[in-house]
């Protein structure tokens, strides 16, 4: 798959959890931890797990969310 070069702008703890993520070696990089994440949503979406409109919140609010329902 071709890689397209782009800038983000991120919250100071996001990145600061990222980092951390790398020194543990949970992610090889910043690059790394953003496609996994996204590849995380896709792949959410794609089996109906979540809605689009649920994008925007924050990913462990939908997760908790999820997690609730199937209690119910």
């Amino acid at each position: 798959m071709t890689k397209i070069k782009t800038s983000i702008a991120l919250d100071e703890e996001l990145i600061k959890w990222v980092d951390l993520q790398i020194e543990k070696k949970r992610f090889a990089n910043r690059t790394h931890a953003i496609e996994y994440a996204l590849q995380q949503l896709v792949d959410c979406e794609k089996s109906s797990v979540l809605q689009p409109a649920y994008f925007p919140q924050s990913y462990d609010l939908i997760l908790r969310e999820k997690a609730s329902k199937k209690k119910e």
